[in-house]
């Protein structure tokens, strides 16, 4: 994709009237432009995954089924993080903990993760969220997809 972005300058001089033995000296002025064409090569190997989770709570951890799926390339990878929100026997308040992931694929089938969370003894677990997902097409499928086009 490319962009470009054009870029007028404009400038003015303007010389001021001054009295030099009783004479006045008009003013003077002049006006000249410049064109500038700027072009932007865009290669965005950015793309727009989603993330659909399942989860059980198993004793002290949090067994979660996450699901990712990319329609805008094949090939790609990300990252996300796993958030899950915990309250202790008895607590009014909840704790939220983190859990930083990463994925990858060659194909466009969905990336499925498997994995249990350690959560704590003696909590509920009450929801679990994906956060932060991203994803990047590889380059090479962004280089062959800016060729298509």
């Amino acid at each position: 994709m490319k962009n470009a972005v054009i870029v007028v300058c404009v400038a003015m001089l303007w010389t001021a009237t001054a009295a030099a033995d009783d004479r006045e000296i008009e003013a003077e002025s002049a006006t000249f432009s410049k064109t500038f064409e700027i072009k932007f090569e865009q290669h965005s190997t950015e793309c727009e995954a989603t993330a659909a989770l399942e989860y059980f709570q198993r004793g002290g951890e949090a067994e979660v089924e996450a699901t990712i799926e990319n329609p805008d390339c094949a090939a790609s990878s990300g990252e996300f993080t796993i958030e899950t929100t915990v309250r202790a026997d008895g607590q009014m308040n909840s704790d939220k903990l983190s859990f930083p992931e990463t994925w990858s694929r060659d194909d466009e089938d969905p990336v499925v993760i498997t994995k249990r969370y350690p959560i704590g003894d003696n909590v509920d677990l009450m929801r679990v969220k994906v956060r932060k997902l991203r994803c990047e097409c590889s380059k090479e499928t962004a280089e062959s997809d800016a060729d298509a086009q």
